[in-house]
């Protein structure tokens, strides 16, 4: 019976988080199969590179961070400018039984500025973290924001500066900790020792009178393979199209069909 050899992907196709979690599995496939000992040396060479792809992991996710931190920065932008949008419109509309209360909403952002959703990053911070002080501090200025029907985006406004703020602090913690990782370099020499543990097993099994296991494994990592192929030849089809990939699930090794199933 011939045992064939192991149908390949081009792992360069992935993400960097998907490789991080591709890699393990195929370790895993290889090491619960009965020649991992008769691997061993080819297996330890492609284990050298977890503790780098644990780097790459954690400075995917710091980048992750990043992208929250700006979705938090738009949003808090978003709702400072309903209040001063809303403020700017009544300053110039005459409502009776308003004028008062106009004119607080006015001399409110006389002090504070209307240019703060332009402000620098910590710079906005403080300031908004001055205008909530200020609101908070004033008697009748929630009533105020309640008249104008602003409670609501004052609330959120107030919630996302304090989530911009911790999510800032964080990430400059993490910055001045971690260092920067090349990931292209150690996922080049990483798929240079996967490749070696392929070409190992290919070679082995050619060689081997036990051909029903060796089989077996080629066969598991063969079905890996293929899955992930077929999932990169769909996110390409859909880039093609157009359509925003960027934000869809990663494409994950446990989801992947098992030769148990056949």
């Amino acid at each position: 019976m011939e045992t064939g050899k192991i149908e390949r992907f081009r792992l360069e196709g992935l993400r960097n988080m998907e490789f991080t979690l591709v890699v393990p599995h195929i370790l895993t496939i290889v090491e619960r199969s009965p020649h991992a000992q008769q691997l061993e040396k080819r297996l330890n060479g492609v284990k050298a590179f977890l503790p780098d792809l644990d780097r790459i992991e954690a400075q995917e996710r710091r980048w992750h961070d990043a992208r929250l931190l700006d979705e938090s920065e738009r949003s808090r932008d978003g709702y400072v400018s309903t209040l001063i949008r809303t403020e700017k419109t009544f300053s110039h509309v005459v409502i009776p039984g308003y004028e008062d209360a106009s004119e607080k909403l006015t001399a409110l952002f006389n002090k504070h500025g209307r240019d703060i959703a332009s402000d620098r990053n910590i710079a906005e911070t403080q300031r908004i973290y001055n205008l909530v002080e200020d609101i908070e501090r004033t008697p009748g200025m929630k009533d105020l924001l309640n008249r104008f029907a602003l409670m609501p985006a004052y609330e959120s406004m107030k919630q996302a500066n304090i989530r911009f703020d911790e999510l800032w602090q964080q990430r400059n913690r993490e910055l001045s900790e971690n260092e920067r990782v090349d990931s292209k370099l150690i996922r080049t020499n990483c798929v240079k020792a996967l490749n070696v543990l392929y070409d190992g097993i290919d070679y082995l099994a050619a060689e081997s009178e036990d051909r029903e296991t060796w089989t077996q494994l080629i066969r598991e990592l063969s079905r890996l393979s293929s899955y992930y192929r077929q999932q990169m030849k769909a996110r390409k089809t859909r880039q093609k199209n157009k359509d925003n990939t960027a934000d869809e699930p990663l494409i994950r090794p446990e989801t992947a069909p098992s030769t148990e199933e056949n």
